[in-house]
């Protein structure tokens, strides 16, 4: 799963390229990275639950989100831009885990190590390239050091960011809701 800045740079990106689906940029932002931050906050709410799925560990049990089940929720509305942001968070948790990025997890998982070193090792960058303000409720989640990522690719990240900033969340809610999970792939 990636940190706060990269969920923040994708809802930014996205926000921006589809400037009239998305009105209000702070609430899609606050819902892209809701998922996260509700576990923060609430010692009584975890991931199994903000993610919709079943939320693993680096050193044994996978990740699994199930899109199908947060379309079905009756809380969920993606007329909203806060569940639309929500949306975009478990997307860009799975196709980061799952396609992009699971040979470096897996790496990661080897070594025993998360990639959190990683994300700091980059949020500078990104911060700067997408003119991110950090929020203040998570800013201490943004932290930056000026060190080499040891599995993240700063170019694959950007590309990664393009990509889920590109996706048609409409559509990709139609095909979940029509394929279950194999929309996705």
């Amino acid at each position: 799963m990636p940190g706060f800045t990269i969920h923040i740079a994708i809802a930014k990106e996205y926000a921006r390229k589809h400037r009239n689906e998305i009105k209000n940029t702070e609430e899609f932002i606050e819902g892209a990275i809701a998922p996260d931050y509700l576990c923060l906050i609430d010692n009584n709410i975890n991931k199994n639950i903000t993610h919709y799925g079943e939320w693993g560990d680096w050193t044994s049990k996978e990740q699994t989100i199930y899109l199908d089940e947060f379309l079905k929720d009756n809380k969920v509305n993606l007329d909203k831009e806060y569940w639309k942001g929500y949306f975009i968070h478990l997307l860009t948790d799975y196709y980061f885990d799952n396609k992009y990025f699971s040979k470096e997890m897996n790496r990661a998982k080897e070594n025993k190590e998360t990639f959190y070193n990683d994300y700091d090792c980059l949020n500078s960058k990104l911060i700067e390239k997408y003119h991110i303000e950090k929020i203040e409720k998570i800013k201490k989640y943004m932290c930056s050091i000026n060190d080499r990522p040891k599995y993240l690719d700063n170019n694959k990240i950007i590309e990664f960011i393009d990509k889920m900033s590109d996706i048609n969340l409409e559509e990709k809610a139609k095909l979940i809701r029509e394929e279950g999970m194999e929309g996705i792939k």
